[in-house]
């Protein structure tokens, strides 16, 4: 009985180390990976500087930094509608920035 406990007990630890196929559990192998970067941030949790309102919406436009470190860049976005009022809405800047009409440390 002891020699049959130990070899089932082998046996179980060497099925153990095999790579698990995700479809033979009933899951897809995407299920595992990573979902990318986080795209957008609550407007509580954006840098004083911007001086964004807090009772205007709940959401915030994500930098993308470029060179710049994250907390240090402002987005054309919250420069074209918030503080320069050029345009009213996302859409707006869109079309104002693909215009290339903007220069950000003299590039366009």
């Amino acid at each position: 009985l002891f020699r049959s406990l130990k070899w089932l007990l082998a046996q179980t630890r060497q099925d153990q180390k095999q790579p698990v196929d995700a479809y033979k559990l009933g899951k897809a192998s995407y299920s595992a990976m990573a979902r990318g970067i986080i795209k957008h941030m609550k407007r509580m949790y954006a840098p004083k500087q911007w001086m964004l309102d807090k009772l205007k919406g709940r959401w915030a436009p994500k930098p993308s930094a470029g060179p710049h470190k994250l907390r240090e860049c402002m987005p054309l976005i919250v420069m074209l509608r918030e503080r320069l009022k050029y345009a009213l809405t996302y859409r707006e800047v869109k079309m104002i920035v693909m215009q290339r009409l903007i220069k950000v440390d003299g590039k366009v």
